[in-house]
Parts: structure tokens; sequence; C-alpha cells
């Protein structure tokens, strides 16, 4: 599907991953470059990184070629940070077009980013979610983030956004864009089982209920934990809540969640994680007795579709992406901040559990969809059209 055949020089900007840690965002490049190294023929794939992860990408990818680029005026302190990352911008634009790349893709895509070329890049605007996080539509700061939105937009004719409510969030506040935007969604692969006890490991000997997400106030976990006090005499799980706590956000709901955990005596049914390991927290997935997403603003959300594919009934928000990035496939609640409504929900799912057969027939179709190679493949067909479209003006 889609081989690229012809010798290209092929760029992937990856000076947004400074340090070695895994993200979404960072899975989400690299999986388009083990898809690259796949279909490669004769084409040379050039990894722009910082020099502080250069080791980790020669390592990892050793069939590409590595340029690595300091982060410049570290030492300036009197220098505001995000200055720095913006004169920072210009030396990463020069090394980057003296390798004379036919095409350079953008994983991940902020006002920061090195973006040369208008015509021969591909730029990835996963959402707009630090936008849309702003309560007051007319502040300075709305216009100002918004105006980096459009900035962005100017850059490139060729985006790719992760589902169809984000591209239609970008034509929302530039409805005049003139370029193509392509929706490819993030893929998504089956967890991996382990044997790991979680019973012992929580100490508990209960079903439970869980729940992955930041603590951040869009993400909503509070709206769980009320529902949850709701009906705690009526069942006997107990709440599995994982996340950061994002302590130095004003955003963060974290101490008020505990406030509340605190207040209503629920300190022996609500267990609170942080900084798990992913074979811990695959474990959580798989011995769940229901996941619920409560979230009010996702650009694409993972997390419901990875409990499905663990064959795990989920309740979910209806909004924004999350009914088009689950198909319409689990259990909604309509009001994303009526505790009641999701309570009622929880009881609902709990007594009438869908059958193993309607689980595997969810599973399936989100493996289906959510393929990695799939999921890849359909990049490079967007490469390929690009690259043959340039090949074709210039004869």
């Amino acid at each position: 599907m889609g081989e690229l055949n012809v010798k290209y020089k092929i760029g992937v900007d990856f000076t947004y991953v400074i340090e070695d840690s895994i993200t979404g965002i960072r899975k989400y490049g690299e999986e388009i470059i083990n898809e690259l190294i796949k279909q490669n023929k004769d084409n040379e794939i050039i990894l722009f990184v910082d020099e502080r992860v250069k080791e980790v990408y020669k390592n990892n990818f050793p069939e590409c070629k590595i340029i690595s680029m300091k982060f410049w005026f570290k030492n300036i302190k009197y220098i505001r940070r995000v200055n720095i990352y913006k004169i920072s911008k210009i030396p990463k634009e020069y090394v980057m077009r003296k390798q004379k790349c036919d095409i350079i893709i953008y994983p991940y895509a902020n006002i920061l980013a090195p973006i040369i070329n208008k015509e021969k890049n591909i730029v990835t605007i996963h959402d707009l979610n630090s936008l849309d996080e702003l309560e007051d539509k007319n502040s300075r700061l709305y216009a100002k983030m918004k105006k980096e939105n459009l900035n962005i937009m100017e850059k490139t004719r060729n985006i790719v956004t992760i589902s169809e409510y984000s591209k239609r969030r970008l034509l929302d506040i530039n409805p005049n864009y003139d370029g193509k935007i392509t929706v490819i969604p993030n893929s998504i692969a089956k967890l991996k089982q382990n044997d790991i006890d979680i019973s012992k490991i929580l100490n508990i000997d209960a079903p439970y209920i869980f729940s992955i997400n930041s603590f951040f106030k869009h993400k909503n976990q509070i709206t769980l934990v009320k529902a949850f006090n709701e009906i705690k005499e009526k069942i006997p799980h107990k709440l599995v809540l994982v996340g950061r706590p994002e302590l130095t956000s004003s955003k963060s709901m974290y101490k008020e969640i505990l406030e509340y955990i605190e207040k209503n005596n629920l300190n022996d049914r609500v267990i609170i994680l942080s900084n798990i390991t992913d074979e811990y927290r695959n474990a959580l997935f798989y011995n769940a007795d229901v996941f619920v997403t409560n979230s009010i603003m996702e650009g694409f959300g993972r997390t419901p579709v990875e409990a499905a594919l663990c064959k795990i009934p989920v309740i979910s928000t209806r909004e924004t992406s999350l009914p088009e990035v689950t198909m319409n496939e689990v259990y909604y609640y309509e009001n994303a901040l009526d505790y009641q409504e999701l309570a009622n929900k929880l009881i609902e799912v709990i007594n009438n559990k869908p059958s193993e057969e309607k689980l595997e027939a969810i599973a399936n179709k989100f493996e289906n969809e959510y393929n990695v190679e799939k999921i890849a493949k359909r990049f490079i067909e967007l490469i390929n059209e690009i690259l043959e479209g340039e090949r074709n003006a210039k004869n």
C-alpha cells in the first residue's frame, strides 16, 4: 500500500523531545518513523533531534541519519525561557534547510516548531485544547494563542489532525485555510497482558472502577468521585484513579478531590496513583470491572479505546471527539458534569454487564480501526501524494 519507491530525503522533526520519557506525542512520531523504515527502499530518513536525546535516537533508529542540535543560550538566565526557545529556533531552521530534505514531517507542532518550506512539509496539529481551556474567549491571552495557531497553519499547506472534531476546530478558527487537512487518528496497540496480581499490590479483594487521566479541571475527575460517593453503599467496588496531580498548575483539581475524599470518608474506598510503570498500568486496565472517562475536552481520547481493547465495559461522556473516537460503541452519559446521571449509569453497567461476545466484537472493531501499521500506512500515502505531486509538477 503506497510504498516509497523513489529516493527521497525525508526529514522528521523531533526537536520537541528533550528527555527520554515516553509520551503520547513522542510515541506518535516514532510510529511514523518505524513505518517509514519498513516502507523504505532507497530513501534517506533524517531525524532532527535535541542534543540531550541524541544517543537515544541513535540507538533506537540506527537506520536513520541523526542530526542533533544544541539547546542554544541555555545559560543566559536573564532571558525568559520562552524567548530562549524562540531565539534557538533560528539556528534550528538553518540546520534543517542545510539538509535539503524533499519533505519534512512535524509530528508535533507549536509556535516554537522550526517549520520551513510551506509546500514540502506535513504538520500535525493534534488539537486546540490549550486554546479551548481558556474560559474568557475575549481575553488577550485567548487572542494571542489563537494567533499562534493561525501562524502555524500559515506555514503549511499540509496539516494532519487526529480526529474530525479537531479538524472542525481548526476550520472554526481559520475558515479560509487554503491548504489540505487530513484526518489520521492516533494508532492504538492492544496493551500487553501480564501476571501482575493487582489485588495484592492495591491490597484490595474487591472489584474496582478505573479511570486514568491527569487531574486537570477539564478532565473532570471530580464528577466521577462524586458519582462514586452516591453509590458507594450499593456496590462492593473501590475506585482507582491514575494520573498526574499537576500541582504546579492553577488548573489542577487534585487538592479539591483529596478534600472531597476526606470530607466524605472515602479514604478506604478511593485509591489514587501516579508515576506507575507501563506493566502496572496494563494490569490495572485488564483487571478493572468498569472503565470511566469523564473528560469534557479531548482532541482524540486514547484511554477509553485502550480499555475497550482489554474487553472492559467503558462509560464515556459525549464531549468533543469522544463519541467519534469510540465509534458510538461504548456506554455514554449526556451531561458530563452531572454526577447523579453518571452514578445511575455506573449502577446500570455494573448490574447489567455486556456479554463477552459483545466486548470482543467492540475490541476487534477498535483493533482494526486503530491498527498501528494501518494508521502509519495512511501517513505514508499522504507523503507519497505530496512527493509525487512535487515530482509531477517539475516534469
